[in-house]
């Protein structure tokens, strides 16, 4: 068999794939569903899940045109039949049933303090989901990536809402995909919360590799995401977490991406890349408390950008998640979106931005986009932060990387 030969035979289908894109061309521009009717989710207006960190991110991704270089779409709603993707009849029926009546269903987690029943609670919940789907149809389609900042609701699971998550759009965008194509999924997750509902809903697969960096679950909720919980049956393996104690910051997450997240992306080779880009472990964010900076944020979106590239043939599909400071998530999601179509923006935040947050009741702003500290208080020493991440990596190599031929 001739050399010629003997390349083309070893092309497997992600190969194929690639040299396909390179005849045709580049890959559609990233995927952007926004739409003001997505700020109706609002549990209350003293609820700490504020639909204005929406509005303001949307506002100043476009005041610095970054919104000209994607497909901004109309997101759609999710049909009863795309919720059934991963929750239960029954509690689509609860849900809806306590949007039209305004009642309490404390059994499926609805009308708790954390969840409480607004009018459009059913209405909105779909149309979260409906616009991650909307992405992920796109990348389908052809898109290169997607950047859904409604989505991220990874707290919810199969029967209950929780965590203010009403339906998981996540779990249910990943089911979809599974049913058109046969696929690998890494899902990554760095909120400050442990991504428990998008882990159980794939506990048991190997076909969604999930990993969670989160502020550990003896200090925050959800109570859960600990190093033991590594996958059960056939995906023994294919759940990875990494819990932090309180004062992790920056170096600890970039150390957590050199060490674990990247040669897992690089040995599982996903066709699809999901990230769920909660940032309520800035520093600022007054829910938890980890150390981040927009430096460790932007040092882990290029790696994940880059790796994606080279790697995932179906694309990127990134979510927004957590983050209760309305200013600064608008700060990073936007930086987000320009590390991932690879834009530079300017440093300093545009006056009609500060404008926009003035209007809205937010005048706590900083004058530039990327965090300009470089000290932040730490809860536990710099040396106490390091060695328990040190023990937490070490054991999380042990249990899961022989899974990986790592």
């Amino acid at each position: 068999m001739s050399g010629t030969n003997t390349n083309v035979e070893s092309l497997n289908a992600k190969g194929i794939f690639r040299v396909i894109l390179m005849v045709q061309g580049m890959r559609g521009k990233l995927v952007y569903p926004y739409s003001d009717s997505l700020l109706d989710y609002e549990f209350s207006h003293e609820h700490p899940l504020k639909p204005e960190r929406l509005k303001l991110t949307y506002l100043l991704s476009k005041q610095l045109g970054l919104l000209d270089k994607v497909n901004v779409i109309e997101p759609t709603s999710a049909t009863r039949a795309d919720l059934e993707l991963f929750h239960s009849t029954e509690y689509i029926d609860a849900v809806q049933k306590c949007g039209q009546e305004l009642c309490s269903d404390y059994r499926h987690g609805i009308g708790t303090p954390d969840n409480p029943v607004f009018p459009k609670i059913y209405e909105t919940g779909a149309k979260y989901v409906g616009a991650t789907l909307d992405g992920m149809k796109k990348l389908i389609d052809g898109a290169s990536n997607a950047f859904c900042i409604s989505g991220g609701l990874h707290h919810a699971h199969r029967n209950a809402a929780s965590g203010f998550c009403i339906f998981n759009d996540v779990a249910i965008a990943i089911n979809y995909l599974q049913k058109k194509r046969d696929c690998k999924v890494l899902y990554f997750d760095f909120d400050a919360h442990h991504g428990d509902g998008v882990q159980n809903a794939f506990y048991r697969s190997k076909d969604v590799l999930t990993i969670s960096v989160h502020q550990t679950g003896k200090t925050l909720f959800p109570g859960t995401g600990f190093v033991y919980e590594t996958g059960g049956a056939e995906g023994t393996g294919y759940s990875l977490n990494v819990p932090l104690i309180p004062g992790a910051g920056s170096l600890e997450l970039i150390k957590v991406y050199n060490e674990i997240v990247k040669p897992i992306i690089e040995s599982y080779k996903p066709d699809l890349l999901v990230t769920q880009l909660g940032v309520d472990g800035h520093y600022k964010d007054p829910l938890a408390h980890l150390a981040y900076t927009s430096h460790g944020y932007e040092t882990v979106l290029s790696g994940l950008r880059d790796l994606s590239s080279k790697i995932c043939d179906i694309g990127w599909l990134a979510v927004g998640g957590g983050g209760y400071d309305p200013v600064t998530v608008a700060r990073l999601w936007t930086l987000f979106l320009a590390i991932i179509i690879d834009e530079k923006i300017p440093e300093k935040i545009p006056d009609e931005f500060k404008r926009s947050c003035d209007a809205l009741g937010f005048s706590n702003y900083p004058e530039t986009i990327r965090d300009e500290e470089d000290v932040v208080q730490m809860y536990f020493s710099r040396e106490e932060v390091s060695l328990d991440l040190d023990r937490t990596i070490r054991r999380v190599k042990e249990l899961v990387f022989p899974y990986h031929g790592i």
